[in-house]
């Protein structure tokens, strides 16, 4: 590797935040005297990151857009909590979980668009925008529609999609742990992103409304339609992963994603994309959202209480604003 690959690599956040992942990663096995690397943890974290991570690419692809979208999670609890009710009315996905993802992602594909329908055309603050649709979401299935939670009749589709795994570990006590098939979702989801952010024109496009929207105008990019089209795939990809979560809890329960927002966001920022837009990686947000789930799920290994789980979240909100304004500072000089 040249000088020049090593400064430009030297140069980005991801770079530092794979150091600080990887150092993490020592300290807690050092503390955990070990615990942090027994198969059945490694496979523990591994599964509690799919969900977020998943989201995490939702947040991701909105901010390198220049914009915030608060109402992702509200989006999810509705689409999952309506298809899977529809789902248990019909008695559907008794054996096949796939129509209750297919309803899912129509759904929440459905209120994507009213989001890009109103940031598109209207030119509002995304997030003043998705604050608001966040609250209507929330209102529209706890109160007009009155969703309940689903837990013992829940399809048995789902059941089984939330049983099956890809291997199964144990621990030195021989304590069993399983590698939930749902990973392949979040793997081939970052995989996906990855590939429509750098090797097509609609993620290009993305990058150059984040950096500049007006110039991104000028220089051809129908602005409104992509945005339309982005908050809308964003919301079938919010919806989809909605009902991944309701497969591996096997309950539904429409208030459940409440405040998510506030843990994902954060990861995305400390993971490089910038607040201003027009900045952002795959393998950044992957490695926050890594950092974010082995200290939450290593907290008791070295004798933390979680209550400090909220510290740590505001302690990443600070170090990741204060990041991206010291990334456009740099920029601008």
């Amino acid at each position: 590797m040249n000088k020049a690959a090593i400064k430009r690599m030297t140069r980005r956040t991801e770079f530092y935040i794979f150091l600080v992942l990887i150092l993490m990663i020592a300290l807690i096995g050092i503390i955990s005297k070990g615990q942090l690397f027994e198969p059945t943890q490694i496979v523990t974290i591994l599964r509690a990151m799919v969900v977020d991570g998943m989201f995490a690419m939702c947040s991701l692809v909105v901010m390198i857009s220049g914009g915030f979208d608060l109402s992702f999670p509200a989006v999810s609890a509705l689409s999952y909590s309506l298809a899977t009710t529809i789902c248990l009315n019909q008695g559907w996905c008794q054996t096949n979980p796939w129509m209750g993802f297919l309803l899912a992602a129509i759904i929440g594909w459905c209120l994507g668009m009213f989001n890009g329908w109103i940031i598109s055309n209207f030119r509002l603050n995304t997030m003043i925008v998705t604050l608001a649709t966040q609250t209507f979401f929330t209102g529209l299935s706890m109160g007009l529609l009155q969703l309940k939670e689903i837990t013992s009749t829940l399809p048995n589709g789902f059941k089984e999609m939330g049983k099956s795994y890809l291997f199964e570990v144990y621990n030195s006590a021989g304590l069993r742990s399983t590698m939930t098939t749902m990973f392949l979702f979040f793997i081939a989801l970052c995989i996906i992103t990855s590939f429509v952010l750098n090797r097509t024109m609609f993620g290009r496009a993305l990058y150059a409304i984040g950096g500049n929207e007006v110039s991104a105008e000028r220089a051809g990019y129908n602005v409104k339609r992509i945005k339309f089209l982005l908050y809308s795939v964003v919301g079938a990809v919010a919806g989809f992963t909605g009902m991944i979560r309701v497969c591996m809890a096997s309950q539904s329960i429409p208030k459940a994603l409440v405040g998510k927002e506030m843990t994902i966001i954060p990861a995305v920022i400390l993971g490089g994309a910038s607040i201003f837009g027009g900045e952002g990686t795959v393998f950044g947000t992957v490695c926050a959202i890594s950092i974010i789930t082995v200290v939450s799920n290593s907290m008791l290994l070295v004798g933390i209480d979680t209550y400090w789980q909220s510290f740590f979240n505001g302690l990443v909100i600070l170090i990741g604003v204060t990041v991206s304004a010291l990334q456009a500072m740099r920029q601008k000089h």
